[in-house]
């Protein structure tokens, strides 16, 4: 199925009014076709448009055409105090293509979503799938991180999402985005002293008013996605369930979600088997996409070693002289240096007197 069938599916063009929330060149239910939606983006249209015309990837700037007039500029207002301002009782679908990824706030932004909705209307979402895409080695997200960023009520990305977001961007055969099954190699997209040289700039800034800066900063797989949804229902944060998934052929899944307060009542058992098997899911979808020769790395050799044999003269005073030489095997890594031979004879000798004078109950 193309993956507009997908991000379309159960949205009747005639019947249903709906948002669609930055479409930019790639509208889902563009107004030229027929579909009744209210665009909202960033900038105006003519500014996308521009922007468009001047972007170096020629694939956008061949698709100009497709790029729909705004009708809600988006200033980080609430979603829905702005747009059901222009239909008060809701809508029926709300589309968001490649979105929920670059929002500081993801839940918050959900949480909006869904009070645009009317009772039975239709979240459809295209979400970067982790796996193929620039974001593979990045560390999945966590319902830790989903929650501090709603609590601290994000409007911008820390300095530390953008650092990740710069330093562990990564290719594969030169590549930012892929498709399933390949397992060609991987290579950092950026260097990590640039990264930190930016991480550093942007945290002296922390306090001062700045630039937005744009950057993916969640990060998940299909099952990682759905444990993520079903746990913030159960905590009674976000009134949504999935109502369908799938993967496509190309570098994301998608995601249709509906009005749930709580889902099926689960009982705790049901719960945390749900919660294990999709944690469990998560892993074997990683590692089905990751490829055997990233798990057969051969590891590190370890350092080399020399032996060193050091005689130790031990002296123990007892009514009768002991005298005890010790031929002592030492196994010191080449690098760093040996320690200098008469100073770990010394150290040697001293544990040894010490054993030799506990033998003889005088220790």
């Amino acid at each position: 199925m193309h993956r507009l069938d997908q991000l379309r599916r159960n949205l009747d063009k005639e019947a249903m009014v709906g948002v669609e929330i930055g479409p930019f060149f790639s509208p889902v239910a563009p107004k030229a076709e027929g579909w009744k939606t209210t665009v909202i983006d960033y900038k105006d249209g003519d500014a996308l448009r521009k922007a468009a015309r001047n972007h170096p990837e020629r694939t956008i700037r061949s698709k100009v055409g497709a790029i729909e007039d705004v009708d809600i500029v988006w200033d980080g207002r609430p979603l829905d105090k702005v747009a059901l301002k222009r239909n008060p009782g809701g809508y029926d679908f709300v589309i968001a293509s490649h979105v929920i990824e670059h929002t500081p706030d993801i839940l918050g932004f959900l949480q909006q979503c869904s009070r645009l909705l009317k009772s039975d209307g239709i979240i459809s979402l295209a979400v970067p799938d982790m796996r193929k895409c620039f974001d593979l080695l990045k560390s999945p997200t966590s319902i830790r991180e989903i929650l501090t960023a709603h609590r601290e009520r994000r409007i911008r990305h820390t300095p530390e999402a953008l650092f990740e977001a710069r330093a562990w961007a990564t290719t594969r055969d030169a590549k930012g985005a892929w498709v399933a099954g390949n397992h060609l190699p991987i290579d950092f997209a950026d260097s990590f002293s640039k990264a930190l040289r930016k991480y550093k700039a942007d945290a002296r800034q922390i306090h001062k008013v700045r630039p937005y800066v744009d950057a993916h900063t969640w990060f998940f797989t299909p099952a990682s996605f759905e444990l993520a949804i079903m746990e913030l229902n159960q905590m009674g944060l976000l009134p949504l369930k999935i109502a369908w998934l799938e993967e496509n052929q190309g570098s994301e899944f998608i995601v249709q979600m509906r009005h749930a307060d709580r889902i099926d009542a689960m009982s705790p058992d049901k719960f945390n088997a749900e919660r294990i098997r999709l944690a469990l899911k998560h892993y074997a979808e990683f590692d089905s996409e990751v490829g055997p020769s990233y798990r057969e790395i051969t590891p590190a050799p370890e350092p080399e070693r020399v032996i060193v044999e050091v005689p130790v003269e031990v002296r123990v005073e007892v009514p009768v002289e002991v005298r005890v030489e010790v031929p002592v095997e030492v196994f010191v890594p080449v690098d760093p240096p040996p320690e200098p031979t008469v100073e770990l004879a010394k150290r040697l000798a001293f544990r040894i007197r010490r054993k030799m004078l506990s033998l003889v109950g005088l220790a």
